[in-house]
């Protein structure tokens, strides 16, 4: 029997989850810099993620229980950003061999724990807004709805917290699917930003109340 995409079960997700997580994240997303930064540190990312007590951590699977996708994101995310902040020496020596293999990342890593720096002390805590942080879905399973599946399920979880709205970050260019995907579930672009490199960033909302 073909299971009924719309009908898959979304679970929370769980420790045992994580590696494959992980496996599925180098899978959606190669050569983005989490990826290029190792396993271990994708393992400590998502290990931050799962630890926070504020966290939406969602998996799909399919009817052979296989994982197909997962969302992340949490509540209050100045909070997390200082939890982020609390690990990031444990996160560095775990991503230290691909820095040392790959010193272009310097960069683009700085910046990003200038980022962390910079939330962990904003007034991001005072629960104005959920933050999805990380969506992926098997590659070869892509186009099915798991990924609509996941946001909606993740945007039913947010309206149980005090946000009114849910804020993701996608790339600007060379991104088309990704955005019209975000566009049609209702999410609005708020602004944009750009990052070293002259990356150019979108970043979206929705509004949940």
């Amino acid at each position: 029997m073909t299971q009924n995409i719309q009908q898959a079960p979304v679970c929370k997700a769980v420790r045992k989850d994580l590696p494959e997580i992980v496996k599925l994240h180098q899978q959606a997303f190669p050569g983005f810099l989490m990826t290029l930064l190792g396993p271990a540190f994708l393992y400590a990312y998502y290990q931050a993620v799962l630890d926070y007590p504020d966290s939406i951590f969602l998996v799909v699977r399919d009817e052979e229980k296989l994982m197909q996708g997962f969302i992340a994101g949490f509540a209050c995310p100045g909070g997390f950003y200082q939890l982020l902040s609390t690990r990031k020496k444990r996160m560095m020596l775990s991503a230290a061999i691909h820095l040392i293999m790959r010193p272009q990342l310097w960069l683009r890593v700085l910046e990003n724990m200038k980022l962390v720096s910079q939330r962990s002390s904003s007034d991001d805590c005072n629960d104005s807004d959920v933050e999805l942080a990380s969506i992926g879905v098997r590659p070869d399973c892509g186009r099915r709805g798991y990924g609509k599946i996941l946001v909606r399920s993740f945007l039913e979880e947010s309206q149980g917290t005090p946000a009114t709205y849910v804020h993701l970050t996608t790339d600007a260019h060379n991104n088309v699917a990704v955005n019209e995907f975000y566009l049609n579930l209702d999410f609005c672009l708020a602004s944009r930003s750009e990052r070293v490199g002259g990356r150019l960033m979108n970043h979206y909302k929705y509004r949940l109340k």
